[in-house]
């Protein structure tokens, strides 16, 4: 990144000034040949200051690195200064300090340290903070305290995600099936207050296509008590009771808000398509995402879902009509809590859930609480027109992970019968590191005959007035017809009511050399039926030099809805093709022991940044049907594209996508290649050009501005801005700068720019003679203009062209009077 004028020729004279670090303060100025030695160059060693103006340096308190921040440095030692957001990430106690007279804006660093001490070393360009341990904030690492969160700036936004998947029958057959799909989510933010909705269009052949709702509500988030305020259609959480689709107000507890060791985790679907498919997730019945993918192994890590418990039903839909169905369990655990502190969910509102009719008015409320670093206690009640449930439960933080019991109790008013009973579940979860991809839960529910969850109570009062309807219209047409299904029967149709269920997820490395284990799974048997629910998905990948190999097993349902069991081996080898990264792979599947599919894989990516990636697929299938397949994808600056291809003795094949967000801000509109919910905008004021975090597909434009969609909310983004050929414009003081967001906001991030215009001309002294090099050009106000650089060229920032230059020199004087400015054409002559 640029810095200063004047740093720069710092930098270039080191070699020659070879100041040594502890002692030198004069420099002997005849080592520099010829009238070099005239130039004024004290500013450059005399006490070993920094020069006046902003620098970024390290800052380090205590000899532990806190990162890189931009220092405004004053003409005196003492008068340094840290922006108030800076100094919020150092991780001290600042709430004593007062507002400097300076600037309200800022701290001084003798401020900061408070009875501490300030060392500045300009040979490293680091400043070292000593503070006593009493103003050291002991927070988790990567957390920041509250007070510096930053609610944003009033916005409007609209993230969308896109996809069109078509399928050709050659020969005979319908002639095709078209899936269009649109999310959408949108939302407005004012004075903190966040409104969203998230909606999406369906459109498949042979129907005219539906909008369908999925939340829509305000949110303001409550940094003081850590919890978020809503109201609308949401989804109330499901750590303790199921997730259910609410019209209402809810005031909860919000773990974003709070260390990552207090936080629970996403989930991962992870599966194989064996040809360009459509993988749609679905929770509660509302689909929540879709991606068209290409053949081979997938997996969707970036997946919202709507509400803390529902387990995924992933679908796949091959281009050859065919479908996989499997189920992604996921459900959160009770987390435990540090001694002291407390988590609670308040509930009131109406059920909106989708699929019934039935819709009574409830009130709900759980909390959970740290009684110390062994046991986390936590209740709950529920209460209905027609329904009652209360739960008791408490985990233990032991060291081989944490273990948690609670039994709910519930009272379920049926129109037909009243039904009481228990519900026992045993849960345990293991953090292996610090990143939740190495996440360990397993669960085990027993539920008895007379147990109604909140949900099942619902569908089943829904399914009683669906079954009086039905019986009350049921004519028999003649004196054979069957008579209508009892109503044990209907209620088994309508909702499968558990009795035992086990689910476990495990991603967990095993070590050097050893590789990776995943395994994800559910078993569950009902009251109301039967037959058992198996699904599972279970893998293993390592890595041999430069080999890649995975094997792994799912249980799916084909299109039959038949439960099958699929192996799938996979090999590939990195390497590089046109100074790209590429990849090959292959890959064999096998269904019930017999040869599924086989397939061979080149994907690479291209550009800066890996912006356009690229997949060629050819596969083979049982009965000797081959297909071809290519799909390609590139991120522009405003939206994600992507397409695919295939085509087979029987079908031909066609997808595009597109992903994206859009913002305003005031004045600004603003587009960006992700989908965003906590966004930033960078601000660098006509700066064009400026490549934002390493990001070719993120660069400002001709204001100053960029959008970033990604932001992880209540901790440090880290911005750095970087050159790029195609920058002109203003030069931004300082490259880096930081932000902590809240949740949903738009965060404006500033850069100061310079910009003052540059001119490049030479100048010679009275005699005809080259100026000294490092000499100091200042402008009629004595403020520094520029500096002398080699064979007498100087160069001068202003805002207007100048009228009259001093150079600097020890023993004489040159001004120049209304200069040429250019390169071209004869000198500059000093008066």
């Amino acid at each position: 990144m640029k810095q200063t004028r004047d740093a720069l020729c710092w930098l270039a004279l080191c070699p020659l000034l070879a100041v040594q670090e502890s002692a030198a303060v004069t420099f002997n100025t005849s080592l520099l040949a010829g009238a070099s030695g005239e130039s004024d160059l004290s500013r450059f060693f005399e006490d070993r200051n920094m020069l006046a103006g902003r620098q970024e340096m390290d800052i380090y308190v205590n000899d532990d690195w806190k990162g890189r921040y931009n220092l405004l440095f004053g003409d005196d030692s003492q008068h340094i200064q840290i922006k108030k957001s800076d100094a919020a990430l150092l991780g001290l106690d600042l709430s004593a300090l007062k507002t400097p007279p300076f600037d309200p804006d800022f701290y001084t660093l003798q401020q900061v340290v408070q009875g501490g001490s300030v060392a500045v070393n300009s040979g490293t360009l680091s400043v070292r903070l000593t503070v006593p341990q009493r103003f050291v904030e002991h927070t988790e690492a990567g957390y920041v305290p509250p007070r510096f969160w930053n609610e944003g700036v009033p916005a409007l936004l609209l993230s969308w995600n896109s996809t069109w998947y078509k399928t050709f029958a050659r020969q005979g057959g319908s002639g095709g099936d078209d899936n269009f799909y649109t999310g959408l989510e949108s939302g407005a933010n004012l004075a903190g207050w966040q409104f969203r909705d998230s909606s999406a269009f369906r459109k498949r052949s042979g129907d005219g296509g539906s909008w369908q709702n999925n939340t829509r509500f305000i949110r303001k988030p409550l940094a003081a008590i850590k919890s978020s305020l809503t109201a609308g259609d949401f989804y109330s959480g499901g750590t303790l009771f199921d997730s259910i689709r609410t019209r209402g107000v809810s005031l909860a507890s919000d773990l974003a808000m709070r260390p990552n060791s207090q936080q629970g985790f996403s989930p991962v679907v992870r599966g194989v398509a064996q040809t360009n498919a459509m993988v749609s997730v679905v929770q509660n019945g509302v689909t929540i995402y879709q991606e068209n993918v290409p053949p081979g192994q997938f997996i969707l890590d970036n997946i919202q879902p709507t509400g803390s418990s529902g387990d995924l039903l992933v679908k796949v839909r091959e281009a050859d009509g065919r479908e996989q169905i499997f189920t992604v369990p996921f459900s959160a655990v009770p987390g435990m809590l540090k001694e002291g502190v407390s988590q609670y969910d308040l509930v009131a509102g109406r059920v909106k859930q989708a699929n019934t009719r039935y819709e009574p008015p409830f009130v709900r409320g759980t909390v959970r609480y740290g009684f110390n670093n062994l046991v986390t206690g936590y209740a709950g009640a529920l209460f209905s027109k027609e329904y009652r449930a209360g739960l008791l439960g408490a985990g233990w933080n032991f060291p081989i992970g944490a273990l948690s019991v609670d039994m709910t109790h519930a009272d379920t008013r049926l129109p037909y019968k009243r039904q009481s009973g228990q519900s026992l579940r045993v849960s345990y979860s293991k953090f292996f590191n610090t990143t939740a991809t190495n996440f360990t839960l397993a669960a085990y529910r027993y539920s008895t005959k007379g147990y109604y969850s909140f949900s099942d109570a619902i569908y089943s009062r829904d399914g009683y007035s669906r079954y009086r309807n039905y019986r009350n219209n049921f004519e028999p047409r003649n004196p054979d017809e069957a008579a209508p299904v009892d109503l044990n029967t209907w209620d088994a149709l309508r909702s499968a009511r558990p009795r035992n269920t086990f689910t476990l997820n495990l991603n967990q490395r095993l070590g050097d050399s050893l590789g990776t284990l995943f395994f994800s799974g559910t078993w569950r048997d009902y009251w109301n039926q039967q037959n058992a629910n198996r699904e599972y998905q279970l893998g293993y990948s390592n890595v041999w030099q430069r080999l890649n190999y995975a094997v792994s097993a799912s249980r799916v349902r084909n299109d039959q809805r038949q439960e099958e069991t699929r192996l799938y081996l996979t090999l590939s080898v990195p390497f590089s093709l046109f100074d790209n990264s590429a990849w090959l792979s292959a890959g064999i599947s096998t269904t019930r022991s017999r040869y599924q599919q086989s397939n061979v894989t080149l994907s690479g990516s291209a550009l800066e940044s890996q912006r356009l990636t690229w997949t060629l697929s050819g596969a083979n299938q049982q009965g000797g049907q081959n297909t071809a397949s290519a799909n390609l994808a590139w991120r522009s600056r405003f939206s994600t594209l992507s397409g695919s291809y295939s085509e087979s003795g029987d079908y031909r094949q066609a997808g595009l996508s597109a992903r994206g967000s859009v913002v305003a801000i005031p004045w600004h509109v603003l587009a960006s290649n992700e989908m965003g919910n906590t966004l930033m905008v960078v601000e660098a004021p006509k700066a064009k050009g400026l490549m934002v975090n390493g990001d070719s597909s993120i660069v400002t434009n001709g204001d100053g501005l960029a959008l970033i969609p990604y932001a992880t909310p209540y901790r440090k983004n880290t911005i750095t801005l970087t050159n790029t050929e195609a920058m002109s414009g203003a030069e931004v003081k300082g490259n880096q700068a930081n932000s902590i967001p809240y949740e949903g906001s738009v965060n404006v991030i500033r850069f100061a720019t310079d910009t003052r215009r540059s001119w490049t001309f030479r100048a010679l002294d009275g005699a005809g003679r080259a100026l000294p090099f490092g000499a100091e050009v200042v402008d009629k106000k004595g403020q520094t203009a520029g500096y002398v650089g080699q064979a007498s060229v100087l160069y001068v920032k202003a805002d207007n062209a100048p009228e009259r230059l001093e150079v600097l020199m020890k023993n004489r004087r040159c001004v120049l009077v209304h200069p040429p400015l250019s390169l071209d054409g004869p000198p500059a002559q000093c008066r």
